[in-house]
């Protein structure tokens, strides 16, 4: 593989199926494609067809990738693994190094500056949870750790106003009214874009926070659910 070309040259592809929408965010120098698709279509055929055509359109190909990036999850595990496969794949052929960023941190991301508490429904009576903070263009610093957790009990730690965001608030309305004094505004149907994790990528890439083919890998948070320890009332 030659050397890095500047990011103002550089040829980059994003994809983010964590959720019920596709998003694929292609970009090569100062020019972008965007697709996206709800409810979400991830057979492997398809996301390379969407992949392909975005890149034709800035007059560009697989061949001409500096580095592939996608949203890790949590988050559906179908479409985790479809994206993951995909980068994977794309970084092999081409040697090219891959951007794995976490989708909770994308949906962050998406809402713009403030505290985000992130409930997205994990099935099985679980959520996915996860607190970011937003500051201008910096990327979403995470306050706790991404978890599985049961919505019975859990409590995010703090008291701050936040913002909530993830289709687990509405889910789990015990959820929602444990931490009602709290949340300053509710954003339920916000899902994680592909076009924010080409941006988040785009910082990681030249920061040279990027991992090899083989470690471009899905994250599950495993099976068993953990909570954080009771706050006292």
């Amino acid at each position: 593989m030659g050397g890095r070309r500047a990011m103002t040259d550089c040829c980059a592809l994003a994809l983010e199926a964590s959720s019920d929408r596709l998003g694929l965010a292609a970009r090569r120098g100062q020019q972008v494609e965007y697709f996206e698709a709800q409810p979400a279509r991830t057979a492997t055929a398809d996301v390379y067809a969407h992949a392909r055509e975005l890149l034709g359109r800035l007059g560009a190909g697989f061949a001409d990738l500096d580095y592939v990036a996608f949203g890790r999850g949590p988050g559906s595990f179908t479409g985790v693994r479809v994206a993951a496969a995909v980068a994977q794949a794309l970084a092999y052929a081409r040697v090219i190094p891959v951007c794995r960023i976490s989708s909770l941190a994308v949906l962050a991301a998406g809402a713009g500056p403030g505290l985000h508490a992130i409930c997205v429904d994990a099935r099985m009576g679980r959520v996915y949870a996860a607190l970011y903070q937003v500051t201008g263009d910096a990327a979403p610093l995470a306050l706790m750790p991404e978890m599985l957790v049961d919505p019975a009990t859990f409590r995010f730690p703090g008291d701050a106003a936040c913002s909530a965001l993830g289709d687990g608030w509405q889910a789990w309305p015990a959820l929602l009214q444990r931490h009602q004094s709290r949340l300053a505004a509710l954003h339920p149907g916000l899902l994680p874009s592909a076009l924010d994790l080409l941006s988040m990528a785009d910082r990681d890439f030249a920061a040279g926070r990027t991992v090899a083919a083989a470690d471009a890998l899905p994250e599950y948070l495993g099976q068993a659910p953990v909570s954080l320890p009771a706050r006292t009332e």
